[in-house]
């Protein structure tokens, strides 16, 4: 049961980055976000846009169509808008769970110093977790898509070593023995009281990721279609 505490925790990261049934698109390609500009690229792919829709792809400039123009200009407006609200959307989720479990331990594990220490510990990485792969600062947005991608195995990763040790503590001192019950009532109210909010909000990254892909690839085999033209 100590483990799945921990677990549990871990559902910050295993839905703030893609929970149970993971979402069918997986991004391929990094985005920068900054006042000039929004970029999107990969090894294969270089797209460059401007404000008012004007392009660079692929290192050369491209006359566009005014429809297209129009979508483009949309295109970057929507992500200088999602992309550093889905950032903040996940580190106001972040510390919403991370203080229910605050109260958790506090009720149910008279505030057990230990656990407090290491939930903020897995709390702090899972920032930097979440930064590695979306991050605004002064102004400008970095989406990395593999970071993104690893983001639930990764959190799972740090979410074990903390398992690993406070359990070590907490079996040296015993206070895995003392405090079973109250651990076995935290993960079951926990789980109940965050289940539907979990789900809700991989969802909702889903919908946004997605949403975002299906632009990208519009755009892209259109601006082929109008270089080949």
């Amino acid at each position: 049961m100590f483990k799945k505490l921990l677990l549990i925790a871990l559902l910050l990261p295993i839905t703030v980055f893609a929970a149970k049934k993971e979402c069918k698109v997986k991004p391929s390609y990094d985005i920068t976000i900054s006042n000039e500009s929004v970029r999107v690229f990969n090894n294969k792919n270089d797209l460059t846009i401007m404000p008012n829709g004007n392009v660079i792809f692929n290192k050369q400039s491209v006359t566009l169509n005014p429809p297209l123009q129009k979508k483009l200009v949309l295109f970057q407006q929507d992500l200088r808008q999602q992309l550093p609200l889905l950032e903040q959307q996940s580190l106001n989720f972040l510390a919403e769970v991370k203080e229910n479990f605050e109260k958790a331990i506090k009720n149910h594990l008279n505030n057990d110093n230990t656990l407090k220490i290491e939930l903020n510990k897995l709390y702090k990485r899972l920032v930097r977790l979440l930064h590695a792969s979306l991050i605004t600062e002064n102004g400008n947005t970095r989406f990395s898509y593999q970071n993104f991608n690893n983001l639930k195995k990764d959190g799972e990763d740090i979410g074990q070593r903390v398992f690993y040790n406070v359990v070590g503590g907490s079996i040296l001192h015993l206070d895995f023995f003392k405090n079973l019950g109250g651990i076995k009532q935290i993960s079951k109210n926990e789980w109940k009281a965050q289940k539907s909010k979990l789900k809700a909000f991989d969802a909702h990254i889903c919908s946004v990721i997605t949403s975002i892909d299906e632009q990208y690839e519009q755009i892209l085999t259109q601006l082929n279609q109008t270089i080949h033209n």
